[in-house]
């Protein structure tokens, strides 16, 4: 016998409330989910071609990439080893090496591993490329 008087309470308490911590709650809601997408269109963020395979050929670094195809002369290189990072130039490319300049301070002539810089990409890019698997 009382749930009409219960559901008539509910319905003035229902009408009273005017959701005021709901509706900034969803608009703040709404803003950080605006704001990522946002990031994953408009940021770009580098892509690198890596390689361990960097060794000392006739007084040149030579770095043997799979791909040489997004690498041209110019681009700046990062060469890592015993924890140090030192930066360079790629001198020339061929199909599956580059030849990088040595740097001028090097203490000991070579590298554990290169990177190079090939473009920018967004994070919906990277997302896409990963799902397709391209």
């Amino acid at each position: 016998m009382n749930q009409g008087i219960a559901f008539a309470r509910t319905l003035r308490a229902l009408e009273a409330d005017d959701f005021r911590w709901s509706k900034l709650g969803l608009a703040g809601a709404a803003l950080v989910i605006a704001a990522w997408a946002w990031w994953m269109f408009a940021a770009r963020l580098p892509r690198y071609e890596s390689t361990h395979n960097v060794r000392v050929e006739a007084g040149q670094l030579v770095a043997y990439f799979p791909s040489t195809r997004d690498i041209a002369a110019g681009q700046r290189a990062l060469l890592h080893w015993n924890g140090t990072t030192t930066v360079t130039r790629v001198q020339s490319v061929a199909i599956d090496r580059v030849a990088l300049a040595l740097p001028a301070n090097s203490a000991r002539p070579g590298a554990d591993s290169a990177e190079i810089e090939t473009g920018r990409v967004s994070p919906a890019d990277i997302a896409f490329r990963t799902l397709t698997g391209r």
